[in-house]
């Protein structure tokens, strides 16, 4: 079979390259982390003894399944990252995004009008993606099936799992659908600017789901009631009241019919602004505890943590999506992967090729970013943990309900610092008790 790339070309340099390095830090962080784990995985960090609960907790039993449950998700990636890097490969080597592009250009009669192009766009995104589906769809199975079945966290069935996928692809379908359309027409009507009224729409949409996924589509999948009258709701509620929080309702989701892991998260804005605690959650922490959590998150509010992530995120958004009007317009890019009948007088007509094309080289190379993110996140992690402990008046609660947490949910305890500086969002456990110790 031949080549269908320009593997000369800058972009498909980069997006080799990027792809390669990018597997390869992968594999490189998560061996060390597997030989820690190896190593310290059977005993307790020295700041976690001080702690009865912690001892009593993490005891011999706990450690070998934390390790194990670490160890059969990390072999099964080591074998779907490298199948999913060589789809990748081929994908582009061969000429798959080519050869799709020309059906649908054959198929939907594109370019001609909005509705071609609406058209045109949205299959070419969806049969783009197919291959990747189905690759990926038996690694997904074992880990839900096998893996999460085994560690006694997943409670899905075949049928649920089913339906589960149908809801979601049908409701992936008509957002997918409705920004397309709306992209289609820019690219059209608006060449000249679509980026920056496609940017403000995108940045509307986001807004737009904090109302509707809690309204619409989550009750899709979940069941939410509200919390029941005791304890836990009495210390939730002065919580709330002592930080100033109002909000929508207090709702309880039945998680634990798909999973034992737990959660709890705030959805909406304004008047829509509702707290969900996941049903396992309720059973695994004392009222206090549960206070304590929710707590933390109030502090992500209070210290206008998503107020300053928006600040960030706007400006990124139009910046973004500048560059990528930018390069939809280099016919380097197309021809570079394949796309030969692109040239100077028809590249406005096909900008959504160009979009995925630099989409997929800077995925290649984003994981360079990732370090640069997490630091941001912790930082506010530990800020949130330091206002959650001061609203309760002690840090005992949210240390002992984050020690069953991480017990609950099988995380890891001594994690080797790289590989935290690297991958982790949050803080570990270790670091988040050494810090609430110390106020």
């Amino acid at each position: 079979m031949n080549i269908a790339v320009n593997l000369s070309n800058p972009f498909v340099l980069v997006f080799v390259c990027g792809s390669v390095a990018t597997f390869l830090i992968n594999h490189f962080l998560e061996f060390i982390d597997w030989r820690a784990r190896a190593k310290n995985g059977g005993s307790v960090p020295q700041a976690l003894q001080k702690i009865p609960l912690a001892v009593q907790t993490f005891d011999t039993e706990k450690l070998k399944n934390i390790s194990a449950y670490e160890d059969a998700k990390y072999f099964k990636w080591l074998v779907s990252s490298a199948i999913m890097l060589a789809l990748d490969m081929a994908l582009v080597l061969f000429g798959f995004y080519p050869f799709v592009f020309n059906f649908v250009c054959a198929f939907t009669g594109f370019p001609a009008t909005v509705a071609n192009s609406f058209c045109a766009f949205l299959l070419f995104t969806v049969v783009s993606s197919v291959p990747a589906f189905i690759v990926g769809l038996p690694f997904s199975l074992y880990r839900e099936f096998v893996i999460e079945k085994k560690f006694g966290f997943s409670n899905m069935t075949w049928k649920l799992w089913i339906s589960d996928q149908i809801k979601g692809l049908a409701v992936g379908l008509v957002l997918l659908s409705v920004l397309t359309f709306i992209a289609a027409a820019l690219f059209i009507k608006c060449q000249a600017s679509w980026w920056f009224i496609l940017a403000a729409v995108l940045i509307a949409f986001t807004f737009i789901m904090q109302v509707v996924y809690p309204k619409f589509i989550a009750p899709l999948f979940n069941k939410f009631s509200p919390l029941e009258e005791g304890e836990a709701k009495d210390k939730i509620m002065a919580i709330l009241e002592k930080v100033g929080y109002k909000n929508g309702g207090l709702f309880v989701m039945d998680a634990s019919k798909r999973s034992g892991h737990s959660n709890a998260y705030f959805s909406g804005f304004g008047k829509t602004k509702r707290i969900v605690l996941y049903d396992t959650l309720l059973k695994s922490l004392t009222p206090d505890e549960l206070a304590a959590v929710l707590g933390h998150e109030l502090g992500h509010f209070k210290l206008r943590h998503i107020t300053k992530r928006l600040l960030i995120m706007i400006p990124m958004e139009f910046i973004v999506t500048f560059l990528l009007y930018k390069m939809a317009h280099l016919v380097g890019l197309y021809n570079a992967f394949g796309f030969a009948n692109i040239t100077a007088q028809n590249v406005a007509s096909v900008q959504f090729i160009g979009i995925f094309l630099a989409a997929m080289v800077w995925t290649s190379v984003s994981e360079i970013v990732t370090p640069l993110s997490n630091i941001f996140s912790r930082k506010q992690e530990y800020q949130a943990d330091a206002f959650g402990a001061k609203v309760c008046g002690s840090p005992e609660p949210l240390v002992t309900g984050l020690i069953k947490l991480n017990s609950e949910n099988l995380s890891e305890l001594i994690p080797p610092k790289l590989y935290v500086f690297w991958n982790y969002s949050h803080p570990t456990l270790v670091e988040r008790v050494e810090k609430l110790s110390a106020l």
